[in-house]
């Protein structure tokens, strides 16, 4: 495929945006939806005018590509939809995927940039847990496997200011008890009106003003931290650009 630069526009406006939904994500968890308009504006110009360019005389490799592209943006849709994706990230891949369909600065790793991304966040995302489960180890912080895993003891005072829920039953006594949560309960937290989602602890204090106290008795309280996958979109992306893929390097560790 020719004339890839107009999609360089494109590229730089997405990484703009990504890096700006990053910041968004780790102060809230959420992003504001006038936050893709910007870069939705001027990709969706630079990708009409590429397209244009390249089907003057199309190609097998230009019509496949638009196809993928397409494809990726109903499937990153349908799974927003399902719940298996967060909303705000299948933004991101939707965005990518319609207005810079191939990367305009390195050799393709795939025939989709967004292919490429999406899977260099998803090994960044799997590095996540390992380096929990180093942290909890060398800190001597013991809880069952999955929340080593997946989570942190913190600051009983301090809860409100993370993000995540809490993985502990707490009862007020004397000696305090505790047991941990099975690792659905940040499920139902979601669903119900629960102290044990860190967001409710945070927006409602009044409601929960008991278990806040609780929580401050306790000392240190395990919780699950999730990390924004926004943010190992926006690294996949950087790397994807660059040319870099993840699975290569790591396969080559061990062939």
């Amino acid at each position: 495929m020719n004339d890839l630069l107009p999609l360089a526009v494109s590229a730089i406006a997405v990484l703009l945006t990504f890096l700006y939904a990053s910041w968004q994500d780790i102060k809230t968890r959420t992003v504001a939806t006038a936050t893709w308009y910007p870069a939705a504006v001027v990709g969706g110009v630079v990708v009409l005018y590429f397209w244009y360019l390249q089907f003057q005389h199309p190609t097998t490799t230009a019509i496949s590509v638009l196809a993928l592209s397409v494809v990726i943006c109903i499937l990153m849709w349908g799974c927003a939809k399902a719940g298996l994706f967060g909303l705000a990230d299948a933004k991101a891949m939707i965005l990518l995927a319609a207005t810079v369909p191939v990367n305009p600065f390195a050799a393709w790793l795939f025939p989709s940039l967004a292919l490429s991304t999406l899977v260099n966040a998803g090994v960044i995302a799997l590095l996540v847990p390992a380096a929990l489960l180093i942290r909890n180890t060398i800190r001597k912080e013991h809880a069952p496997f999955w929340l080593m895993c997946s989570g942190m003891q913190v600051a009983g005072d301090s809860l409100t200011r993370y993000f995540g829920f809490v993985a502990e039953e707490i009862t007020d006594g004397d000696p305090i008890s505790r047991r941990f949560l099975p690792a659905a309960s940040s499920i139902r937290a979601l669903k119900e009106n629960s102290a044990c989602s860190i967001r409710n602890l945070r927006e409602h204090p009044e409601r929960f003003e008991k278990e806040l106290e609780l929580y401050r008795k306790a000392g240190r309280v395990w919780i699950t931290y999730g990390i924004p996958f926004m943010i190992p979109i926006t690294i996949g992306y950087i790397l994807a650009l660059a040319g870099f893929s993840l699975p290569d390097a790591v396969l080559s560790l061990f062939i």
